[in-house]
């Protein structure tokens, strides 16, 4: 594995490397399995090498939110590998995955030793904390709509915390991401359909007039008039 294709790890000397890979734990999932729950002791630092993970939190009712669904090579729980708290949320299996875990400790010692892995880290959890501002501004601010929108188009907020496009995603799983109810999701996207922004074929709905998603997505706004759709891209089933 090419550590430095990591962003955390880039620029990194030879021997931070050959360190890394001797600390590191290969770990196997099955589809399912649970790797660490929220509230439990820092499970460390995690690199998805394979499969899909889901990131997600649970409310007092039982509502499952989804943070984030990573494909290799995704990093997470990057805030409590660091500081050492415990694990700010859930991470599941939903593949076959396999995964490398670096502990709270070693990632301190490292830092400690490669003031490289210190600056990239302090940056990346910079990047992070606007993306989740962003996010929370989406869902303070905006319409579904206009965040349905936006996750079609698979941009800002979302791009870095949703691996699969809207074509991979159930109704159920796109009102997690956006925080709100299949229902609600539901009728966001007749909304979008009867727009013109959206095209159904089948169970299948399809980016119909990219332009005019952007305008929503941009805007908040539904765009006044209809376009003509253009070469269908695949998006949400509609079950």
């Amino acid at each position: 594995m090419d550590w430095t294709t990591i962003p955390y790890f880039t620029g990194i000397d030879a021997e931070g490397i050959n360190r890394i890979e001797q600390e590191a734990h290969r770990r196997l999932y099955n589809a399912g399995a649970t790797i660490f729950c929220e509230g439990e002791s820092c499970a460390g630092f995690h690199v998805v090498l394979d499969g899909l993970v889901r990131i997600y939190r649970v409310n007092g009712e039982g509502r499952l939110h989804t943070l984030s669904l990573l494909r290799p090579l995704s990093t997470f729980n990057e805030v409590a590998a660091v500081d050492g708290g415990p694990n700010p949320f859930n991470a599941v299996a939903v593949t076959h995955v396999t995964v490398l875990q670096l502990s709270h400790r070693c990632l301190l010692d490292l830092m400690s030793s490669q003031r490289t892995l210190l600056g990239n880290y302090v940056q990346a959890l910079a990047h992070m904390n606007r993306e989740y501002i962003e996010r929370l501004e989406d869902m303070t601010f905006r319409t579904i709509p206009s965040r349905l929108a936006k996750l079609f188009l698979h941009e800002a907020a979302y791009a870095g915390q949703i691996a699969q496009t809207p074509s991979q995603l159930t109704q159920e799983e796109i009102a997690a991401v956006l925080g709100t109810t299949r229902e609600v999701v539901g009728r966001a996207l007749r909304e979008l359909l009867n727009a013109g922004l959206l095209r159904k074929k089948g169970r299948h709905v399809y980016i119909a007039d990219r332009e005019g998603l952007e305008y929503l997505a941009d805007t908040n706004t539904m765009p006044a008039g209809a376009r003509t759709p253009q070469c269908p891209l695949p998006s949400a089933t509609l079950e």
